[in-house]
């Protein structure tokens, strides 16, 4: 017998399992209800609805399925999606900075005055640090309560963080203090 006979055969005999056995097993039960003195009418809809109920529970899966594991994919800094993560951070829903975003600009603000030998943490560079990066942008580093600041001065933090270069001044620290403390 060919192989295209063979899925015929096979198919035909799932079909009549699917068809067959709803279509006998409600035929049963309209012929048993109609028999214990109901009506032909409702006895054809239970045993319809008998049938759909067969025709259903046949086609159900009794194994449980596996769940995909959820991934926990570690980012590095400068990684592929970083950008457009950070972008859909930066506003909350009150139209204010969001905190992740905030979160991360204090990061990259203490790093970058650390490599001018400056602590954004510390009230001693207080001075130095208004110097060198204004107080607009020294406000939004350093404010930690509510309001939170706009998007705008999130925006004009980096601007003037970018602006003071990745360069370290001479004779400075390469690490904040606030990374040496965790290590």
């Amino acid at each position: 017998m060919s192989r295209a006979a063979t899925r015929l055969r096979d198919a035909l005999a799932d079909a009549r399992g699917a068809i067959l056995r709803p279509a006998v097993v409600g035929l049963v039960v309209a012929l048993l209800t109609w028999a214990l003195g109901s009506h032909p009418v409702p006895a054809g809809v239970v045993g319809t609805a008998v049938a759909a109920a067969v025709a259903v529970l046949q086609r159900l899966d009794a194994r449980v399925e596996p769940r995909a594991a959820r991934g926990t994919a570690q980012r590095s800094d400068g990684a592929r999606g970083e950008i457009a993560e950070t972008a859909w951070t930066m506003q909350s829903r009150d139209g204010r900075a969001g905190e992740r975003a905030l979160r991360r600009l204090r990061e990259a603000g203490a790093r970058r005055l650390a490599r001018h030998g400056l602590d954004l943490s510390d009230p001693a560079d207080a001075d130095a640090v208004l110097a060198l990066i204004g107080a607009r942008a020294r406000t939004t580093l350093t404010q930690v309560q509510h309001p939170r600041p706009s998007v705008a001065d999130l925006a004009h933090t980096l601007k003037v963080l970018e602006d003071l270069g990745a360069q370290r001044a001479p004779g400075t620290d390469p690490h904040p203090p606030t990374a040496r403390s965790r290590r």
